[in-house]
C-alpha cells in the first residue's frame, strides 16, 4: 500500500517542529572562549600591576616617614644636651667599646640613643670660636655647610666625619623584620663668638665667650624599594644658646 503526501497538505505545526529540529543551534565557539579569557587576563594583569605599584608607593612612604622620624628624634636629643659639657662631649666615656686598647670613638662626640637597645657615639667636627663675618681672617668662619651637599659628595670632600649608624631594622605589626634603613650622620658644631669690640671702633675685634652654638647635621639614609635602592640626603641646622637650658 502506497501513500503519497502533498507537502502543501502538511500541517503548519509539524513544519515548525521540523524546522526547529533542523535549524542551527546557538553555542559559544572555542575562539570566542579564548578571546574572552585573553581579555580577562589583560584586565587582571592591569589590576595586579596597579596593586603592586600602590603597595610599593605605600611601603616607600612608610620607610621615608620612619627614617625622617628617627632623624628628628636624634635632633630633639641634641636640643636637650647640656650646652657646656655635652654639646659636644670631650670626656672619655668608659662605656665606649675599646678596640686594641684604643677607644673606638674619640672625643669630641655626641652620645645619642637610637632605640631602646642601641646607643651611638657620633663624632663631630667642633670649631671654636668662629665668626659669622667670613671677611675676618683671624677667626675661622663656621665649618658647617650652608647648603645640602650633593649626593656625590663624601664626608672627606666636605670636611666631615662619617658616622655610619648601621642597619636599623624596622618591624611590622607582627614583630617580624621587613626592612632595614642605612643611616649616616655628619655633624658640625660651630661656636659663634661674641665679639668683644663693637664694629667701627679702632681696636681689632676680639672673640669673647661663645653665646651660640650652631649645629649642622647632614643625614643620609637609604632603603630598598623593590629592586631599587632609594637614597635621601638632607640638612638640618640647630642654633643653641647658653640661655635655652
Amino acid at each position: 500500500m502506497h501513500f503519497s503526501c502533498n507537502p502543501s497538505e502538511i500541517p503548519r505545526s509539524a513544519k515548525r517542529r521540523r524546522g526547529a529540529r533542523l535549524g542551527p543551534q546557538s553555542a559559544v565557539t572555542l575562539v570566542e572562549v579564548m578571546v574572552s579569557m585573553f581579555v580577562l587576563a589583560l584586565v587582571m594583569l592591569g589590576l595586579l600591576g596597579n596593586f603592586v605599584q600602590s603597595r610599593r608607593v605605600s611601603e616607600s612612604s612608610v620607610l621615608h616617614a620612619a627614617a625622617t622620624a628617627m632623624v628628628y628624634g636624634l635632633i630633639e636629643q641634641i636640643k636637650q644636651l647640656d650646652y657646656t659639657s655635652l654639646l659636644p662631649n670631650y670626656e672619655a666615656d668608659p662605656s665606649v667599646p675599646v678596640v686594641g686598647g684604643v677607644p673606638s670613638v674619640n672625643p669630641p662626640y655626641l652620645r645619642l640613643r637610637i632605640n631602646q637597645e642601641k646607643i651611638v657615639w657620633v663624632r663631630v667636627v667642633h670649631t671654636t670660636p668662629t665668626d659669622l663675618d667670613e671677611t675676618t681672617t683671624a677667626i675661622l668662619p663656621p665649618q658647617g655647610p650652608t647648603v645640602t651637599p650633593p649626593p656625590s659628595a663624601t664626608a672627606t670632600s666636605v670636611g666631615a666625619i662619617d658616622n655610619f649608624i648601621g642597619n636599623i631594622p624596622l618591624s611590622t605589626v607582627t614583630g617580624t623584620t621587613s626592612q632595614q634603613i642605612n643611616l649616616n650622620l655628619w655633624v658640625w658644631i660651630d661656636d659663634i663668638a661674641n665679639m668683644g669690640v663693637w664694629a667701627g671702633e679702632s681696636q681689632a675685634p676680639v672673640p669673647d665667650t661663645a653665646e651660640v652654638k650652631k649645629v649642622t647635621i647632614v643625614y643620609t639614609y637609604s632603603y630598598q624599594d623593590g629592586g631599587l635602592t632609594r637614597t635621601v640626603r638632607d640638612r638640618e641646622v640647630i642654633l643653641r644658646t647658653r640661655f635655652d637650658q
